[in-house]
């Protein structure tokens, strides 16, 4: 298998058994502490896959292929975790959402919003769904992976 390949399904693995535990441990629903740990661990394992990946690759390929090596990075992984994550969210934890949306919602409630914002605010949480996420979450590891390549391939490429 390509690295790669290697490093997109490497990411979405290590993603998928980091949001089971995460879920398991019940911080979905702690909207901030809980959205920021996930946030930040999950845009440091994308960061480290890509890495990975460059880092195996760097030998024969130059800056532009670099940076579509990082691209296929998260496309591999953001296909996957696309999957996982509806997998997750439908079948295997199917009252997540439900129980994210109501922490987010007495979140909201309880931070002094005036009644416009709040209701605004309110409506957008009620509106996510489980494809929404899954979605995000692709997008996500996308823009991290280009991102993070962007700047790996300057100092790990052919020179």
């Amino acid at each position: 298998m390509h690295a790669v390949v290697k490093a997109g399904v490497g990411l979405a693995v290590v993603v998928t058994v980091f949001s089971i535990i995460f879920t398991l441990a019940g911080l979905h629903r702690s909207p901030i502490v809980g959205g920021l740990l996930f946030l930040a661990v999950a845009v440091a394992l994308n960061v480290g896959a890509v890495f990975w990946g460059l880092k195996q690759t760097a030998s024969v390929n130059g800056y532009g292929k670099q940076l579509l090596n990082a691209l296929l990075v998260g496309l591999v992984a953001g296909v996957l975790i696309l999957t996982t994550s509806w997998l997750m969210l439908t079948l295997v934890f199917p009252n997540y959402l439900e129980e994210a949306k109501a922490a987010s919602i007495e979140m909201l409630q309880s931070s002094g919003l005036p009644a416009e914002s709040l209701d605004k605010q309110v409506q957008r949480v009620e509106s996510m769904t489980v494809s929404a996420q899954a979605f995000q979450a692709m997008v996500g590891t996308l823009v991290t992976s280009v991102v993070a390549g962007a700047i790996i391939a300057i100092f790990r490429r052919r020179k």
